[in-house]
């Protein structure tokens, strides 16, 4: 029983060392990939939907009229979907600015009011919490010089990480933004979409029908219908905005529950695009969501399974016991495995354990460096104990199955 589950243990283990493996070699050649677009400034309608964010709208306005962008050409929207605090006083000092009011009917019917009374052919959406920077619209913009490309989408970096909660998010975005741009560059389309900060050909959401309802992430529905209507996605790397990532734990929960559950409908809505002759980007989107939902049934206990099992080879003192278990949720665990190589010897599941840390933390660190971030003590520490991180991701994942099979879809509600 013990060799079959360790054996099981390799087998999983081996599969996340292969994707892991998978995503360095595309960061790798994505490094020998310069694609870029001619400037292209053509007249915009930004739409910002609201509800209740007087805390964040302001700051969010501001950084857009404070861009680059030329302001002659720029249109600005807030559809407003039935705030009750003052959200709708703060609109008033801007006098240029298109107010567009409904009931409380939710973000997809605001997002389509504010796309359908917008009078341009490109359409940029931000959430409300998130800021620009001053060269971020041109670079969404300067890929539609490609009449094939139908939405373009850019990079989310943490403004409030100074948390510990907040610290891992920041490493997570850095690192999903690298994953996201490296397959965008080297298959020239684009994967995990960001619908706080995109851009949209409108004709091309005219032709499929503007955002549905129909999932919980209707960014990655939209970019995805865009992409069986004929649509090329792509993440612009040097677009950069700054949101705010939740600050509590449930909070994380039912924001990455919504997002899991909302690919996942995403997906099998547009199983179509599932094919041998799909691009390598759209085929790492599929496999991705599935393989991590696979996963994340499996890995709590066979972890638990495998601390467990040298537990009582390291128990001889609480010295030992710490140790322990802080080599088990660190980066030192790795490190400890190389060091005592010529004691233990080498066999497969240290070298997937190995490889797999070396290879998140050398993703980790470029990431921060590609996302203008800093190689300080805070971000460090993050990338030191990301381990248990990604277990709380796991479980969230986990549950999130487990209650949307089982319970009400309005759980789930933003």
């Amino acid at each position: 029983m013990k060799d079959a589950i360790m054996l099981a243990s390799s087998v999983l283990f081996g599969v996340l060392f292969s994707f892991l493996a998978l995503v360095f070699s595309v960061f790798v050649a994505s490094r020998f990939f310069n694609r870029s677009y001619k400037s292209y400034e053509p007249k915009l309608s930004i739409v910002i939907p609201a509800y209740n964010e007087e805390k964040n709208i302001e700051e969010c306005i501001n950084s857009i009229l404070e861009s680059d962008y030329p302001k002659e050409k720029m249109e600005l929207i807030i559809a407003d979907d039935g705030s009750t605090d003052s959200t709708l006083k703060l609109l008033r000092k801007y006098k240029k600015i298109k107010v567009l009011k409904q009931n409380h009917l939710g973000k997809v019917e605001a997002l389509n009011l504010g796309c359908k009374k917008s009078s341009s052919e490109f359409i940029l959406t931000i959430d409300a919490d998130t800021i620009l920077d001053k060269d971020c619209i041109k670079e969404l913009l300067n890929p539609f010089s490609d009449k094939n490309i139908g939405a373009t989408t850019g990079n989310n970096n943490v403004r409030n990480k100074k948390s510990i909660i907040g610290a891992f998010q920041n490493v997570e975005y850095h690192f999903s933004n690298l994953i996201r741009n490296s397959f965008s560059k080297v298959f020239n389309n684009g994967i995990w979409f960001s619908g706080s900060l995109a851009c949209y050909r409108k004709t091309a959401l005219e032709n499929i029908g503007y955002f549905k309802k129909d999932t919980l992430a209707e960014d990655q529905d939209i970019a995805l219908e865009m992409k069986k209507a004929g649509y090329k996605t792509i993440n612009a790397s040097t677009a950069f905005g700054y949101t705010i990532v939740p600050a509590k734990i449930m909070e994380l929960y039912r924001q990455r529950a919504r997002w899991w559950i909302g690919t996942l409908q995403s997906i099998v809505k547009n199983k179509s695009l599932f094919s041998r002759k799909a691009s390598p980007s759209i085929l790492f989107l599929y496999i991705n969501q599935f393989w991590w939902s696979f996963y994340a049934f499996l890995s709590l206990p066979l972890i638990i399974y495998q601390i467990n099992y040298w537990l009582p080879y390291n128990s001889q003192s609480l010295y030992s016991m710490l140790s322990y278990f802080f080599k088990w949720f660190s980066l030192m665990g790795p490190v400890y495995v190389i060091y005592r190589i010529p004691d233990f010897g080498v066999s497969i599941y240290s070298i997937f354990g190995v490889l797999s840390g070396i290879m998140t933390t050398i993703l980790s660190v470029a990431a921060l460096k590609m996302f203008r971030d800093s190689i300080n003590l805070r971000n460090m520490l993050a990338i030191f104990f990301y381990f248990p991180y990604t277990i709380v991701l796991n479980i969230i994942i986990l549950v999130s199955l487990l209650k949307h099979r089982f319970w009400a879809r309005s759980y789930y509600i933003k």
